[in-house]
């Protein structure tokens, strides 16, 4: 258990990336109307839109702004654009731990407590072997290229495509990353189309330890990239809640791909905010417990 919430713990967090053909300040004014207080925040939505610039500190700090202007928290910079390999080579995981470096950067300018990124795509059986220490080294690098005092937490979002969950490697990451002070980001859509309705039966009381960030998301358990809104596919949601109850976790609703997110937000919000009241929470240890 943790000792204390997350910061975003019992925030109704929303997604730019739901909202990913607008522009940040549109995507902001939807979040906002819908009733989040915190944002999770796409990186893609920082820089100029459809125009090959660089994008700065600069840039994310004026963001980070914008959206403590519309009294929305930054829960998560979304970094998962792009390849991520730290497996082929030597070379590899070094640029892969630069870009993770200027990504710690981007969240740290945005006042983000934490970067999401993914455990890349694999399926060479010898690059498997040490995949999960590959992921591992490349955050620890990640952190050291950063050269930030207070760097931002890194939680890691396992997809059906991505290696730990394709290979039923999820275990094994999740200890890893415990190891290297990081944690999982558990997307019910994607852990649900990569092991079922009742994924949350399957998971070790160990890898529900290593979650330090949720996507709550109903799923048809065959779309990879289409979360559903709760009640309109099949995952057995409450399961979930129950083994992540009084975790002190913050949970974002992941709509992405839904076609009408604002309709899903409208009638969905009173059941995302149980899941969230119930998950944010920190449940109290009895008064006669071993304090070991």
């Amino acid at each position: 258990m943790p000792t204390r919430p997350s910061v975003d713990a019992g925030t109704a967090i929303g997604m730019t990336v739901v909202f990913a053909g607008l522009d940040l300040e549109q995507a902001l004014d939807e979040l906002s109307a819908a009733g989040f207080g915190a944002a999770e925040v796409f990186v893609g939505h920082l820089g100029p839109r459809g125009v090959d610039a660089p994008v700065s500190e600069g840039h994310a700090s004026v963001a980070g702004d914008l959206v403590r202007e519309l009294s929305l928290g930054v829960s998560t910079l979304n970094c998962i654009v792009g390849d991520f390999d730290p497996f082929t080579s030597d070379e590899a995981l070094e640029d892969t731990a630069i870009r993770l470096g200027w990504h710690l950067r981007l969240a740290s300018a945005i006042g983000s407590p934490r970067v999401l990124i993914w455990d890349g795509e694999q399926d060479n059986p010898e690059l498997l072997q040490v995949a999960p220490a590959r992921l591992g080294r490349v955050i620890e690098r990640g952190r050291e290229v950063a050269r930030l005092d207070e760097p931002p937490d890194i939680a890691v979002e396992l997809h059906p495509n991505t290696f730990a969950l394709k290979h039923g490697m999820h275990e094994e990451v999740a200890e890893t990353l415990m190891g290297v002070a990081a944690g999982v980001c558990l997307d019910f859509c994607h852990a649900a189309v990569a092991l079922g309705a009742d994924f949350a039966t399957r998971l070790s009381d160990s890898f529900i330890q290593s979650v330090s960030h949720v996507h709550f998301a109903d799923s048809d358990c065959r779309s990879e990239q289409l979360h559903f809104p709760p009640g309109a596919g099949r995952v057995d949601i409450a399961a979930a809640e129950r083994v992540l109850e009084g975790r002190g976790l913050g949970v974002a609703w992941d709509l992405f791909g839904w076609p009408g997110p604002r309709h899903a937000t409208t009638l969905g919000m009173a059941r995302y905010r149980e899941a969230v009241e119930r998950i944010g929470r920190i449940q109290e240890a009895p008064e006669d417990a071993d304090p070991r």
